[in-house]
């Protein structure tokens, strides 16, 4: 890149947003990246309705079921990866104890046996066994009340979550496993010509999920309404933003107390992985109103490498909702958004084994 125009747009960005100086700033363009166009191959299993959300323990893929899928139907499905085979279903739909309203995210148990699931309707975990038959989880462990506030969260370490609120002066909140809060991190930074902006209206403006990798001790807050991915080292406690190529905030207004992003946002980025060596990023771009016509959500993942340079393009053949690595294949799985939905498998290319 241009080494004034790379001046420029950081002297325009500081000028929009204020307290990023402490902070380590990077400003992307696509043509930063090296474009890898890729070609999967997808399979289909008629017993998953509407999978919204995928997961992988080992060799076993984890599909959850949209919210609005028949109550009657399991919440969760698991796929073996070694053949793609459908395996079994788990999650009985229920407010009772060890059932579950949806599957938000999925973790490793403590064992090969056992993964367990994130309920964001009941702001609970609940851990399933991998052999039995039953539908019904083994054990659940409910949020306490200083964590009712977060709306993703992960293991960071043995001995702590790390999570995501809407209504915290911090990026990033740490908590024990007994559900105390032991930490803060990251202020919101002040919007140009907005300063009456309040902590919560820009948690809610710079809204999206939340990723990680414990092993590395690296997670991202992953921008679902702006062109933003916010890289924090657990070890350290620092953060890495990158910004763009989209450099404007989107568009929008406040209405009582509270920030509107409007009927028909668009959406930036859907998905983060972080492995070994790489964060990969899913990214959209598309509006609300576009993904309903036609059914594409996001056709690209945005390679960086661990201290937020960007390396590649994987130009997709297919539009994913979300995704996972399996590092010991060199393959990744995607949920595909057509009109029959299923997985969609690639193969990670040479450039990044």
């Amino acid at each position: 890149m241009n080494r004034l125009i790379l001046v420029l747009i950081l002297l325009f960005s500081i000028s929009c947003e204020q307290g990023i100086e402490n902070n380590d700033y990077i400003i992307i363009q696509k043509e930063d990246f090296t474009l890898i166009p890729l070609q999967s191959n997808k399979y289909f299993f008629e017993e998953i309705i509407n999978p919204s959300n995928i997961g992988l323990v080992d060799d076993k893929i984890l599909i959850s079921e949209a919210w609005r899928v028949p109550e009657e139907h399991p919440r969760i499905h698991i796929v073996n990866s070694t053949d793609w085979t459908y395996d079994k279903p788990k999650g009985k739909h229920g407010e009772g104890p060890l059932e579950l309203i949806d599957a938000s995210l999925f973790y490793k148990g403590e064992n090969p046996d056992t993964f367990w699931t994130y309920s964001m309707n009941r702001r609970k975990l609940v851990e399933y066994s991998m052999s039995n038959l039953t539908l019904l989880g083994k054990s659940e462990w409910k949020m306490t009340e200083p964590m009712m506030d977060l709306w993703f969260f992960t293991q960071a370490t043995d001995s702590s979550f790390l999570g995501i609120s809407r209504v915290s002066e911090n990026r990033i909140l740490e908590f024990d496993k007994e559900g105390n809060r032991i930490g803060g991190y990251g202020n919101w930074e002040k919007v140009k010509d907005r300063p009456e902006l309040n902590y919560t209206q820009l948690a809610v403006l710079n809204g999206g999920f939340f990723k990680g990798n414990a092993e590395e001790g690296l997670f991202i807050r992953v921008g679902l309404f702006r062109d933003r991915l916010e890289i924090f080292n657990n070890r350290d406690k620092s953060f890495i933003i990158i910004d763009g190529p989209d450099l404007e905030l989107p568009a929008f207004e406040i209405i009582g107390n509270e920030l509107y992003l409007g009927p028909d946002p668009h959406f930036r980025y859907r998905d983060a992985v972080v492995t070994k060596n790489y964060i990969f990023a899913l990214y959209g771009g598309v509006s609300h109103s576009d993904f309903n016509k036609t059914s594409v959500m996001a056709t690209q993942i945005w390679v960086f490498d661990h201290m937020g340079q960007p390396l590649y393009n994987l130009k997709l053949d297919r539009s994913l909702i979300n995704f996972v690595i399996n590092e010991e294949t060199n393959e990744f799985y995607g949920l595909t958004t057509d009109e029959d939905p299923g997985i969609a498998v690639y193969t990670i290319p040479k450039e990044l084994l």
